[in-house]
């Protein structure tokens, strides 16, 4: 049960910087009166504020700045339910959202709207519509059940029952719903784009290899050319070798021409010597009759016999030096084509050196391009890792199918969990064991105030009223005394059920000028009798501008005006005759 025990308020609307403080659980029955604008209707606005951060009329949250002092407007709240004890504060200018629970204060740094959910949620049980038509009847801004649109009087119902659970889990299994939808239409994309993806990879894939081949074709292609210069070049180092052989033989033969030579010519320095001797001599001989040396006379027999072996000498010696002339000149030749033969295998050796080098590089170009074609036939690391891509493709392919069927698999769950929880579905099962018990609460305080109807709610929250008198009519046919009955008699059955599920059970009961306007003087008194029979455990207040009715009641409760602000004061009664009766 949510024991309220007291509300107090300063700078709020009319009332000035000193606090106006009611105590809620003092008097059983409570009446409040004043003038017009003097703020006995104040206490609504205080009471929601502070559970609910709005005021109970519809005025705006700047307007409930007091107009004169203009800032610090502070609200406090304090109630118990079950051992602890919680007090709200909320202000304006400065903002301000305190709830303490055992002297503790809530998170301060939660956010506001998460406290406040937290708060009607877990703690309440209540927001503020059902808190209107439980704990409050009446005001010129109140708006019965009765007039309320259908889907309003279900969530006031639901909340009755405790059974908004279900809204708020149909809610957020809508969000459920709607992120696993956006979630699976995620999945198909990323599975489609990862289709393209691998599709893609395998062209690619087939047009690497395609270029692979090519590229394969075309190196087997130089290769064999390659090999064919090879082939080339070996015939060519093969008749080179041969041509060397050849001329190698012939340079040995021609080996020992400049030893000859040599010889030869120093054998002709020999002769020509000689030569020039004997020619002086045969001179000497030819040109003198006297010896030199001893200055004798030479014999001519002497002469002649000298100057005859003279020329047979050098007839000798010429035709010796012709043929050595000869013989040199052969020597030359042959040392000559020595020499040309030297270079000619000089060349040979060193074409064939070119075309050993040839074949070498010729052999290094088959062996990379061998290389080449073994990576491009699979070994290629390219190749490779292309594989490894798509394999990483279809994997994740894979996966994402998975995870595609996982949230298909939810969604079919949540599919079912959405019909559980749908209007008609837990919601309405659970109205619909109810319902019975409501109506026949609703007529029994109908009944208290002699209005003879029968009055019911239908699964779709609609009335159906009958009578003797009449056939079937709505809540609009009837006067506004009459629907003053079926608002109270509505207001009491909410409250009795609230109380029976545990919902909402609260000492709190608030009538707005319920016995100032359409109720008569007879519907008062049933009124009466009914509030009398409430347990111990309400506190009634009753808001009125009927002064006359305080000795009814238990406190009167008098707010005033003095010098423009709101002021409340108090005055205890000994009632004798109960509560207008």
């Amino acid at each position: 049960m949510i024991l309220f025990k007291k509300v107090r308020w300063k700078n709020f609307l009319s009332t000035g910087n000193t606090f106006s403080e009611i105590d809620l659980v003092r008097s059983r029955t409570n009446l409040i009166v004043g003038t017009n604008g003097a703020g006995k209707s104040t206490i609504l606005d205080a009471l929601t504020f502070s559970l609910f951060g709005k005021s109970f009329r519809k005025i705006s949250k700047g307007m409930l700045v007091n107009s004169v002092n203009e800032k610090d407007t502070m609200v406090e709240i304090e109630f118990s339910i079950g051992k602890n004890e919680y007090k709200i504060i909320r202000g304006i200018k400065p903002n301000r959202f305190e709830i303490y629970c055992n002297g503790k204060m809530w998170d301060e740094d939660a956010k506001a709207v998460d406290q406040q959910k937290n708060l009607e949620q877990n703690v309440l049980k209540m927001n503020f519509k059902s808190f209107t038509q439980i704990v409050v009847l009446g005001s010129s801004t109140f708006v019965p059940f009765m007039k309320l649109s259908i889907p309003q009087r279900r969530e006031i119902i639901e909340d009755i029952l405790d059974i908004q659970v279900f809204s708020i889990m149909n809610q957020r299994l809508k969000d459920k719903v709607r992120e696993n939808n956006e979630e699976i239409k995620d999945l198909d994309y990323q599975v489609h784009l990862l289709e393209e993806k691998i599709g893609l990879q395998k062209k690619y894939m087939f047009d690497m290899e395609k270029r692979n081949q090519e590229e394969v074709d075309k190196k087997n292609e130089k290769i064999a050319s390659l090999m064919e210069d090879e082939t080339v070049n070996n015939g060519e180092i093969e008749n080179l070798t041969k041509e060397v052989e050849e001329l190698s033989v012939r340079m040995e033969e021609l080996s020992n021409s400049k030893t000859k030579l040599k010889k030869l010519n120093k054998f002709l320095t020999k002769i020509q010597t000689k030569l020039s001797t004997c020619e002086k001599e045969h001179g000497f001989f030819v040109d003198n009759h006297i010896c030199p040396t001893c200055t004798q006379d030479l014999s001519d027999e002497f002469r002649e016999g000298k100057i005859q072996e003279g020329e047979k000498a050098l007839s000798n010696l010429h035709v010796g030096l012709d043929d050595l002339a000869t013989a040199i000149k052969t020597e030359e030749e042959r040392e000559d084509e020595f020499t040309k033969l030297s270079q000619d295998v000089i060349g040979r050796n060193s074409s064939i050196t070119q075309a050993n080098y040839k074949i070498t590089t010729i052999r290094k170009s088959i062996g990379e391009l061998d290389k080449e074609i073994k990576e491009l036939e699979g070994s290629n690391p390219d190749k490779k890792a292309e594989f490894v891509k798509l394999e990483g493709l279809v994997s994740e392919k894979k996966d994402l199918k998975s995870q595609v069927s996982v949230g298909k698999k939810e969604k079919d769950t949540l599919y079912v969990a959405s019909q559980l929880l749908k209007d008609n579905g837990i919601k309405t099962r659970i109205i619909k064991t109810y319902l019975p018990a409501m109506n026949q609460l609703i007529n029994k305080y109908l009944q208290s105030m002699d209005f003879y109807v029968n009055f019911t709610l239908d699964e779709n929250f609609e009335e159906i009223i009958k009578s003797r008198y009449r056939d079937v009519f709505t809540y609009d046919s009837f006067s506004e005394g009459e629907k003053a009955r079926i608002d109270i008699a509505l207001l009491l059955t909410w409250r009795s059920v609230a109380k029976l599920k545990n919902s909402v059970d609260t000492n709190l009961l608030i009538l707005d000028e319920i016995f100032d306007g359409s109720l008569d003087q007879s519907g008062s008194s049933d009124l009466g009798w009914i509030l009398r029979n409430f347990d111990d455990s309400t506190n009634v207040f009753v808001i009125s501008h009927k002064e006359q009715m305080s000795d009814k009641f238990d406190r009167t409760i008098t707010a005033e005006k003095v010098k423009n602000f709101s002021t409340i004061s108090e005055t205890v009664n000994e009632v004798t005759h109960g509560l207008i009766g």
